[in-house]
């Protein structure tokens, strides 16, 4: 990271761009924000990988140019890339993926200020994803979370349009305004037929949902939290099996197995496996 020193003259040279050549005074908060706007384009330049402009001998000033030029680059192949999966992108009828596929982000590439402002990401990502969001910010939080998106539109294409819809409905009638992870709920559903090994097309009835709950009792009486080891374990064991050539996908669908094995464990152990095993 470079000197105070060497990134105020980039600062005030925001600032001139901002207020126009007439005008350098900005208010504090203002400052503030354009000081955030050089730090975040610099940190690009010191977290990129693109070879053909990243040079980590450059000056505070040249760093900063640099990274404009990722960042509006990153912003150019976020949006190639939204392009190409557009058409065939599927909300399942969520109203928050809706929202956020057909207006948000698009609203996102109108307004995205590369230059005063690339921290902020313009957009409200209020459907929730598997990967941690928390340590990014402006382009580089928004791709990666449409990049989770459309890794989920993979999975859930497996199972089918009809079946994932079927398997929502059951979970809840509402399921259209239901701020909740699709994949999450679908293939909690199917771990619960690998568990008794039944086709995900086949309906759990009771008896299934008491050889999950004996096999529940089962394993916690060997070591507490063996039984959530072993439905992992199972549901990695799935997707090794069924997306094998789809690594990508795998690693996002294995981001949300802790919380969705650790639900699988809580229904059993309070009887409500019907909540979570729902077709």
């Amino acid at each position: 990271m470079y000197d105070i020193e060497e990134l105020l003259p980039i600062v005030a040279m925001l600032t001139r761009k901002y207020t126009g050549i007439e005008s350098s005074s900005v208010s504090y908060e203002k400052a503030n924000q354009l000081m955030e706007a050089v730090l975040y384009c610099i940190q690009e330049v010191e977290t990129g990988t693109e070879t053909s402009l990243v040079n980590r001998q450059q000056n505070a000033m040249q760093a900063y140019q640099t990274g404009v030029l990722l960042v509006r680059r990153k912003t150019e192949e976020l949006l190639a890339y939204y392009e190409c999966y557009k058409k065939e992108f599927c909300a399942y009828g969520n109203i928050y993926l809706t929202a956020f596929w057909e207006k948000e982000l698009p609203a996102f590439f109108q307004h995205y200020d590369a230059q005063f402002a690339p921290y902020n990401m313009v957009v409200t990502l209020d459907y929730p994803i598997f990967t941690d969001l928390t340590q990014y910010q402006g382009i580089d939080c928004v791709d990666l979370y449409v990049r989770s998106i459309v890794e989920e539109q993979r999975f859930l294409a497996k199972f089918g349009e009809s079946y994932v819809k079927m398997v929502l409905y059951a979970y809840c009638a509402n399921y259209t305004e239901l701020p909740e992870n699709i994949a999450g709920i679908v293939f909690g559903n199917a771990i619960g037929h690998l568990l008794v090994e039944k086709k995900l097309t086949d309906r759990l009835c009771e008896a299934d949902l008491q050889k999950i709950s004996t096999q529940y009792t089962f394993f916690e009486k060997e070591k507490k939290g063996y039984f959530q080891e072993q439905v992992s374990e199972l549901a990695i064991a799935f997707l090794q099996q069924h997306f094998a050539e789809e690594e990508l996908m795998r690693q996002y669908i294995v981001m949300g197995l802790p919380d969705i094995c650790t639900r699988i464990a809580n229904a059993a152990a309070y009887g409500n496996l019907d909540k979570m095993f729902v077709y």
